[in-house]
């Protein structure tokens, strides 16, 4: 593991011109959204072999989102706000997965036309959901930065909906920020951890969060395979990785933006890293001890939790407590059923 401070104290946000989204931006995408989405549930949650010790945590079940994730938040803030005219000519994007879903979704509600590129690598279960969504789609690439480079000649008249470089998609995802604040039981302030790939997440809820309570802490947390934002802060700007090796691919874009990494170095505390064996463990406590099944990247805050106790940091029993965003839910599930269904037939035949 590695933590990397990004900078953000919350007091500075007084200290600079207001950065996009804001606020106020914020609070008009949650009216904006509230027909189209879901007011997600929170789970108080201890592990059996954890009683009385550690942090309170709290669980906020973005997994149990419309589409499986909390990427229509942002995806239909960006269509509801572009001009009517502009999205009659259809929408378009690239995806690892949870936002082609997101944008043909929203698309779907909203009555206008999709196509989204996928990597040539993304499951077949992934296309035939955005088929059945109404989505054109198209397999391009290794990566989501291959698939993007491509629909951008491709979309033609088509509003092109970046999944974190937009404003608008950041201030959707920022309605989790305000959703969590409201609903936090205790006076200490909570510590949340929020899983980082491009980086449109964890602007948004920084910036409604230090807004609105700046003395809460702001962790994000990266596959150590895909840690484009720890490359950015390091560098000062977006620097491209090599290449990205994780099983969370819904968190592995090989850059993040300008944008996403001004936001981070202002509001977000600091940045965890961990392995894929750590994701694994927490799908798999998650799993057995919650019954809650997630994707990889939708168990990265307990991951970096978990971690940062292990190296004696994070929030404790008397200093507050632990918000943990599980953002996804979309596994590849022909996999499991196949196996399941191979051993039916075993124990019939």
């Amino acid at each position: 593991m590695e933590t990397t401070d990004a900078g953000g104290r919350g007091g500075r946000a007084g200290a600079e011109p207001a950065a996009r989204p804001t606020l106020e931006e914020i609070r008009a995408a949650a009216e904006r959204i509230r027909p189209y989405v879901r007011r997600t549930p929170l789970l108080p949650w201890e592990p059996p072999d954890g009683e009385g010790a550690g942090p309170r945590r709290l669980l906020k079940l973005e997994q149990l989102q419309v589409t499986g994730s909390f990427k229509v938040r942002g995806a239909f803030n960006a269509l509801l706000s572009a001009p009517a005219g502009r999205l009659r000519r259809g929408v378009a994007t690239a995806s690892g997965g949870n936002h082609g879903l997101a944008v043909a979704w929203a698309a779907r509600r909203l009555g206008v036309p999709a196509l989204v590129v996928i990597t040539e690598s993304a499951p077949a279960s992934s296309e035939a959901k955005l088929r059945a969504y109404g989505a054109e789609v198209i397999r391009r690439g290794a990566t989501w930065d291959d698939g993007w480079s491509y629909v951008q000649e491709a979309a033609g008249e088509r509003l092109l909906v970046h999944p974190f470089d937009d404003p608008a998609v950041q201030a959707g995802q920022g309605t989790l920020g305000l959703e969590m604040l409201e609903e936090w039981p205790w006076e200490e302030p909570p510590t949340f951890y929020v899983a980082v790939g491009g980086g449109g997440l964890i602007s948004g809820v920084a910036r409604a969060v230090k807004a609105l309570r700046p003395e809460a802490v702001v962790v994000g947390v990266e596959p150590e395979g895909a840690a484009s934002m720890t490359r950015a802060l390091r560098a000062g700007r977006p620097d491209p990785l090599p290449e990205v090796r994780t099983i969370a691919g819904t968190l592995a874009p090989r850059a993040v933006s300008d944008s996403t990494l001004r936001s981070v170095e202002r509001y977000v505390d600091r940045l965890v890293t961990v392995g894929d064996d750590e994701l694994l463990a927490a799908m798999r406590a998650l799993w057995q001890e919650a019954n809650l099944l997630v994707e990889p990247a939708g168990a990265a805050a307990l991951a970096g939790l978990e971690r940062e106790l292990r190296a004696g940091k994070g929030p404790s029993a008397r200093s507050g407590g632990a918000f943990l965003l599980l953002c996804g839910a979309n596994l590849d599930v022909d996999p499991v059923f196949d196996r399941l269904e191979r051993a039916a037939r075993r124990e019939a035949g």
